[in-house]
Parts: C-alpha cells; sequence; structure tokens
C-alpha cells in the first residue's frame, strides 16, 4: 500500500498546480504558464525540467503499479520527504495568489511574495519540489531516479538564478532588499 504513496502525492501536485495555473489566469488574465514563450537558457532548463520530473513520476507510477520493487528502508523516508515537499510546493504556490508563473516572460512581474513561506525562502516552491524529487530518488532506490533528481535540482537552481535576475530588474531595490533578508533555498 505504501507503493501508492508517492505517485498519489505527485498526481496531487500535478493535479494542484493545473488547477491553479487555471486560477491564475483565471483572475490574472495572464496565463502563468511562461515556460511556452521561452528562448535561450530558459527554454534549456525547463526541457530538463519538464523531462526528469516526468521520469521521476513516472517512476513512481511504476512503483504503484509494481513494476518496480521498492526498497524497504527507502520506501517510508522517501515516501515521507515526498509527502512533505508536496505540503510546501502546495502552500507555496497558494501563498503566491496571482503572481505564480512557471518561469518568466519580458513585462510579466505582478509582484514578488515575502509573506508565509517566503520569510524562510525566496524559492519554497523550488525547496517543495527539490525535496519530491529527491525523496521520489530514495522511494525508487534506482540510479536512474538519483540522476533524474539532481538534473532536476540543477535546473531548478538555473531557472532561480533567472527568475532572481527578472525580479530585480522589475523590482529593483525592493528586491534587493528582499534577497538580503531571505535565503535563496532554506539557511544558506
Amino acid at each position: 500500500m505504501l507503493s501508492l504513496l508517492p505517485a498519489i502525492l505527485f498526481a496531487i501536485v500535478i493535479l494542484a498546480t493545473l488547477l491553479h495555473g487555471r486560477a491564475v489566469a483565471a483572475t490574472s488574465g495572464a496565463s502563468a504558464w511562461a515556460f511556452r514563450h521561452a528562448r535561450g537558457a530558459q527554454r534549456t532548463t525547463g526541457l530538463a525540467f519538464a523531462l526528469s520530473i516526468a521520469a521521476l513520476a513516472f517512476g513512481t507510477a511504476l512503483l504503484a503499479l509494481g513494476r518496480i520493487d521498492p526498497a524497504p528502508a527507502a520506501l517510508f523516508p522517501g515516501s515521507t520527504i515526498i509527502a512533505a515537499g508536496s505540503l510546501v510546493v502546495i502552500a507555496a504556490q497558494r501563498q503566491m495568489g496571482a503572481a505564480w508563473r512557471i518561469g518568466v516572460r519580458q513585462g510579466d512581474a505582478p509582484l514578488f511574495v515575502t509573506a508565509g513561506l517566503f520569510r524562510f525562502s525566496r524559492n519554497p516552491v523550488f525547496v517543495g519540489m527539490i525535496a519530491m524529487a529527491f525523496g521520489a530518488a530514495l522511494a525508487l532506490s534506482a540510479l536512474w531516479a538519483w540522476l533524474a533528481a539532481a538534473v532536476f535540482a540543477i535546473a531548478c537552481a538555473l531557472q532561480v538564478r533567472i527568475e532572481e535576475a527578472h525580479l530585480a530588474r522589475e523590482f529593483g531595490a525592493r528586491y534587493d532588499d528582499f534577497r538580503r533578508a531571505t535565503p535563496r533555498w532554506l539557511v544558506f
């Protein structure tokens, strides 16, 4: 039964993300799917992001279907990490409200969020997703899953730099103050 949990959690986060994207479009009039317009480095990071998370989600589906034998000692802690990451992702997306986007587009920065989980990290959505990726790698206990999680984390780190540069251009000193006061990830 525990082998179903990672796939269920991935499905919940994907569904919550899709629903939140629709809500953003309905309330702001702007699509949340900025990766669709990505060019250059952002397109590359978006592709790495999508392929690596798709591999991990597919792996959790195979685990749920019994096609992958889990390492019993790794399944529970991996599932726990995925659950914690899922909660962070969903909460942070909701806290961003209409400001939430997947990727960045020129001239599209309605605001940046400094409350809630954003008091502890400038990027709690990414923190939660990276936790989910490494939790999935642990639960799957396969080299390819660890490689996918590493690619995902690197893509997130590169995307964060793109987004931070975008926010610095859009918000100037206000964003620089936030950047100095709040860590990029959690503690560092």
